[in-house]
């Protein structure tokens, strides 16, 4: 598992502890959202194939009814819980955001 080390992350990984609270399930769509990052972010292109690793991550968590690229508000909170894709999604995003390399 190595989204349990900094070696790779960086920072990223303890962004997202600092941005969820220890006990919220969302830390670990965020690790993983890092993890999809590393060696994207800075590219464009690449930024987007990560978006849909996000994406397909998602569909493959829960299941998808609505489009998860209409989603307008993208912005996450410390007590936001994985409970439904679109939460699980904007957790993903927040650790893309948060990937610095």
């Amino acid at each position: 598992m190595s989204y349990s080390t900094y070696e790779e992350g960086g920072i990223c990984y303890l962004a997202c502890e600092e941005l969820f609270e220890f006990f919220n399930g969302s830390r670990y769509y965020c690790y993983r959202g890092c993890e999809f990052a590393v060696g994207r972010v800075n590219n464009p292109k690449e930024r987007k194939v990560a978006e849909s690793m996000c994406k397909r991550m998602t569909a493959e968590t829960m299941d998808t009814p609505f489009d998860l690229d209409t989603i307008k508000d993208l912005r996450v909170h410390s007590f936001m819980f994985p409970t439904s894709p679109d939460i699980i999604y904007k957790a993903c995003l927040a650790g893309i955001r948060r990937q610095r390399y």
